[in-house]
């Protein structure tokens, strides 16, 4: 039976795990065990190398993870911009519409229609709008919303649409005599068309579009 023990390779002082192994040696008789050494304790090397790489595999795949959900928001907000931008075609055709039929136009229709100039904050969004108590209606997979005010000063009844209102004017035909007067006529007031889309996850867009009647 091969048993293992304790030995001293010849000419070394370095204690060795002595192992028979099968076999013979050239011109030996018999089966006599010929005796391997083996290191009798492990140095720690290893072990380490293997935690380094395990690891930097680690970080590998929080990077990696981390790159996969970036692109997945950067994806995200490209559909969603895509999608407020069409939905916004569709609010603003509706707010054209409704403005053309509307005849009583110093008459404020609230969440629908302003008859005076809105405040607007740095960015140009209407700052004194209540947007809860405007209209809200489904397209596809977002929500729209859109509000028209005209863009003037009060008070109403506007009396002097060309100090109170900004406006488009066109020179009518007159004298072609240097210096005679250059006669105007106002023609159409400017509105401005404010539209709020809500996509997923409460996000939001808004557009803005100036038009004339």
């Amino acid at each position: 039976m091969n048993t293992r023990r304790r030995c001293y390779a010849p000419g070394s002082a370095i204690d060795h795990v002595c192992a028979p192994l099968r076999g013979s040696l050239p011109g030996a008789r018999g089966t006599t065990g010929v005796w391997a050494t083996l290191p009798a304790r492990q140095s720690g090397v290893s072990l380490l190398l293997v935690l380094i790489v395990l690891a930097v595999l680690l970080l590998s795949a929080a990077a990696l993870l981390r790159n996969t959900e970036t692109a997945s928001l950067i994806a995200g907000n490209i559909t969603f911009k895509q999608a407020a931008l069409q939905a916004a075609d569709i609010a603003v055709n509706q707010a054209v519409a409704d403005l053309a039929a509307r005849t009583a136009l110093d008459t404020s229709v609230p969440g629908v229609y302003v008859a005076t100039r809105l405040a607007t904050d740095a960015t140009g969004l209407p700052t004194e709008l209540d947007w809860s108590a405007v209209r809200s209606q489904r397209v596809g997979s977002v929500h729209i919303q859109w509000v028209v005010d005209r863009l003037c000063a009060g008070p109403l009844p506007v009396i002097n649409p060309i100090s109170q209102c900004q406006v488009n004017e066109l020179p009518t035909a007159g004298s072609n005599k240097v210096g005679s007067p250059d006669y105007r006529s106002l023609t159409t007031y400017f509105y401005r068309v404010t539209v709020r889309v809500r996509g997923p996850k409460n996000a939001e867009s808004f557009v803005q579009s100036v038009v004339t009647r």
